[in-house]
């Protein structure tokens, strides 16, 4: 699953999202393959506006149920983020991160 060879973005993911931002989520997925945890076909992260100003991106699956919370220092140019959500869907044949209102 998640193979790195096969993995896309899509039109909305490439212009609204910055590009570091996009490789820090696989490499989150990456980091759950790596530990040996079972990972789910369906990864979703949500952007929130945290307490002192900071980015929050909940990163959660449903099976096994996992929750794992990230937090950076807030940027202007995170807040097209605020309050969306990214699903990373894989398929066996490959693995596309769109924003939720794109499935």
């Amino acid at each position: 699953m998640f193979n790195k060879e096969n993995r896309y973005v899509t039109r909305g993911i490439n212009i609204e999202m910055p590009l570091l931002l996009q490789l820090y989520l696989w490499n989150c997925i990456d980091e759950q393959i790596k530990s040996k945890k079972k990972v789910d076909y369906l990864q979703v992260f949500r952007f929130r506006l945290g307490e002192n100003n900071t980015l929050t991106i909940e990163h959660t699956q449903e099976q096994p149920n996992r929750k794992i919370i990230y937090t950076f220092p807030y940027s202007i140019n995170f807040r097209e983020l605020i309050n969306r959500k990214v699903f990373v869907i894989d398929d066996i044949d490959h693995s596309t991160m769109l924003w939720a209102e794109e499935y």
